[in-house]
């Protein structure tokens, strides 16, 4: 996996290539959004990691631009305290997630590791001849956490989406956040501050271990339904859990909740897709992706 950083000051660069480096990730650096450019049109990274504010060329800049290739790379932005209108936008432009400043080690290496099992993944199949009028689907698997990535490759497989590389990335991305969230906080019955509790104490395996030793958790399952029409790709995503309650779900457009890492996920996966929506008790998302009818 391949990563491009975009960082205008030198210590936090720095701090980022040591870091790539200590993990042996392949990388390559850039000063600003212009040597960022020319490097991409080279390098082809996997994911970008920039920060909003810089000289010459600003993250926002670039991500518009790469994003104009129709590029499927994966882009995370990195802000500032002050600037969360910033990454908002960021969002809205196409931007797959975002870290804060000043940024967590162990943070930024869950998100590189959770994406580089996507990027191993990733499949695209060809486009399918003559005109699909309706198709459908349903799939179900055990609560597993670590066969995800797999799952979902296995469901991107079987959508057969005929949409640019950049928005096939973003329902990739989306359905592993939307599948996580079921399997953990719902399956699995994990809080969310049980979750960061073990998270930060590096005791994670062995919560996921403790649950699914129990027959109560372990025999749950996840069911997929997928449809396709002529105007949209749409997954609902159902489990078996004590759900929750949906309506206090953050607005999205509401700075005040962008670095909030509470409900990451379920926040990203809001602009990942064109529409997602809650029903029951929580139990059971939908997430829709609109077929561009020019295509």
């Amino acid at each position: 996996m391949k990563v491009l950083i975009v960082e205008d000051d030198s210590a936090s660069r720095f701090f980022l290539e040591s870091l790539l480096s200590a993990n042996k990730f392949d990388f390559k650096s850039a000063a600003n959004g212009i040597e960022g450019l020319n490097i991409f049109e080279e390098y082809q990274p996997d994911i970008i990691l920039s920060d909003i504010q810089m000289p010459v060329m600003d993250g926002l800049e670039l991500l518009e631009a790469i994003r104009d290739k129709k590029s499927d790379t994966i882009i995370i932005i990195i802000t500032a305290f002050g600037t969360e209108n910033y990454a908002i936008q960021a969002l809205h432009l196409g931007a797959n997630n975002y870290l804060k400043k000043p940024i967590s080690s162990q943070e930024l290496l869950r998100l590189l590791k959770k994406y580089q099992a996507i990027i191993t993944c990733k499949y695209s199949p060809d486009a399918l001849p003559g005109r699909l009028v309706n198709r459908k689907f349903t799939f179900e698997f055990n609560t597993e956490f670590n066969k995800i990535p797999k799952i979902v490759d296995k469901i991107i497989v079987e959508s057969y989406l005929e949409i640019d590389d950049n928005e096939k990335v973003n329902v990739e991305l989306g359905l592993v956040e939307l599948i996580t969230n079921a399997i953990e906080h719902g399956n699995l019955n994990i809080d969310y501050f049980e979750k960061q509790k073990a998270l930060d104490d590096g005791t994670f395996s062995e919560l996921y271990n403790e649950r699914m030793n129990n027959p109560v958790f372990k025999n749950r399952i996840i069911t997929v339904d997928f449809i396709e029409d002529s105007e949209k790709y749409q997954w609902t995503i159902t489990d078996e859990g004590n759900g929750f309650d949906w309506h206090q779900l953050p607005d999205p457009t509401d700075e005040q909740h962008i670095l909030q890492l509470n409900g990451r996920g379920i926040f990203i996966s809001q602009f990942l897709f064109d529409k997602i929506e809650y029903f029951g008790n929580g139990n059971v998302v939908t997430a829709t992706k609109k077929i561009n009818k020019t295509n």
